[in-house]
């Protein structure tokens, strides 16, 4: 093995290491979305119905993977962590299609993408997913090469599983489909491609009806509104890894494999861009094809262009150290623990970060699982209300979303029900604002109900 190649990989292993450092205190938790699906998680292992009890707006499979472990903090950002590892490696082996060396480099590079390495410390949907797309690619791109029934098969699983897990991957299923059925003509191949694909389906209208799937999935996605100024976190993206602007150049697409890598990128990133709305997190998928481009054109002029691939180790190096040194404690846990010695096991609990319910160990109301700002139906005053009238309901948590209901802090301070317990402030995470990074400002409001 050269040096480069045994330098990558002490690189790779720093990675590896920094990316576990202080994981219970990332740096970015892409607002309260984590804590929402490890509520939700946690309310499923409980015996909640993610659609019809928790009214959930994302597919099911990697939050039903999280509440076989009730959506423990820890466990499920190991379980992130330790799957994007995973694909690392089935990265590379689709890489050393192309060559020993490109692969290393497309090792390195992904190692060091900074939005992949801000994901792989969370419990993420949209890394179990890419990571799924991942695993589809390697045996797609076998099946390129070698053909063969396993790898049509075993491609269509892993695409169905990442796109089970969230929805972002779908339109690639009709490149694929297109491919084989009409640039190949392999009929028998495409229809095992289908059942292949539709068997995990199956699996899962066992467990939910198909118009609340079709609702949760689809439906729900299209109320969320437009937001032109969420585009720019493309740029955001871009910004630590200019090195994937290499992979913008003209392709020969008559070369089959190169052909599925620019489909990966186009028929993910397009529909990206014209959804809702959209944020860096949201560009892991195209991660692993635009490591893979850019690798191949690095190495077309391998003396000239690898001091660009230095500044880039460098810059992204200099970004995981500094995030991972300096992400403040996580408040969470502190206003969790106090929770948790203030009830009981069966009192429930109404925060604006639902990770606090998930370290305290105690249920929200089914309905108030999701207090994102851009969530459909829209969370209301009336809503609220209506929980913190139930005798079961002992604390109520303002933070985030809860603090712009207007109405809820006054009828707070004017109940005789309720009284102010505790405000806990500090320092909180990195938030992206379209393309401005800013550390948001902690603060937990903790109101208590009288007892008699």
């Amino acid at each position: 093995m050269s040096l480069r190649n045994k330098i990558i990989i002490l690189i790779f292993i720093f990675s590896i290491a920094i990316r576990a450092y202080n994981i219970e205190n990332p740096f970015s938790t892409n607002g309260i979305d984590e804590g929402i699906h490890l509520l939700q998680a946690k309310m499923i292992n409980e015996g909640y119905d993610y659609y019809e009890d928790l009214n959930g707006d994302q597919s099911p499979l990697a939050i039903l993977i999280f509440s076989i472990f009730a959506g423990n903090v820890m466990i499920c950002r190991y379980i992130s962590y330790s799957i994007f590892l995973i694909s690392t490696l089935f990265l590379f082996l689709i890489v050393k299609k192309f060559g020993k060396n490109i692969a290393f480099t497309s090792l390195l590079i992904i190692s060091l993408d900074f939005t992949l390495f801000r994901e792989s410390r969370l419990a993420s949907l949209d890394l179990f997913s890419a990571s799924m797309l991942c695993f589809s690619s390697f045996f797609f791109m076998n099946y390129i090469e070698k053909k063969g029934t396993i790898n049509i098969v075993l491609s269509a699983l892993f695409l169905s599983f990442s796109i089970l897990s969230k929805i972002i991957p779908s339109f690639l299923v009709i490149f694929i489909l297109f491919y084989i059925f009409i640039f190949k003509r392999r009929i028998k191949h495409g229809i095992f491609y289908i059942i292949s694909f539709l068997v995990p389906f199956i699996f899962i209208l066992v467990i939910f009806s198909p118009d609340k799937l079709i609702e949760g999935i689809l439906l729900k996605q299209v109320h969320r509104g437009f937001d032109l100024y969420s585009k720019l976190s493309i740029f955001v993206f871009i910004s630590s890894c200019f090195i994937y602007l290499f992979s913008i150049k003209k392709w020969n697409i008559k070369n089959e494999k190169i052909m599925y890598m620019l489909a990966w990128i186009a028929f993910i990133s397009l529909p990206l861009l014209f959804q809702g709305r959209t944020f860096q997190h949201h560009f892991v998928y195209i991660s692993y094809p635009l490591a893979v481009l850019s690798s191949i054109v690095l190495h077309e002029k391998w003396n000239k262009r690898k001091i660009i691939l230095t500044i880039f180790v460098i810059f992204n190096l200099f970004l995981a150290v500094f995030f991972v040194f300096s992400a403040p404690h996580d408040l969470a846990y502190d206003v969790g623990d106090e929770i948790e010695k203030i009830t009981g096991k069966k009192d429930v609990v109404i925060s604006g970060n639902p990770i606090v319910n998930v370290i305290a160990n105690r249920l929200a109301p089914p309905n108030l699982t999701n207090l994102a700002r851009y969530h459909y139906p829209p969370t209301t005053l009336k809503d609220i209300i209506y929980w913190l009238k139930k005798n079961e309901t002992m604390i109520i948590v303002l933070y985030y979303h809860l603090y712009e209901i207007d109405g809820l802090k006054e009828y707070l301070e004017n109940s005789t029900k309720w009284h102010f317990y505790k405000k806990v402030e500090g320092r909180g995470q990195i938030l992206f604002n379209g393309i401005k990074p800013e550390f948001s400002k902690d603060r937990y409001e903790i109101y208590v109900k009288f007892t008699q």
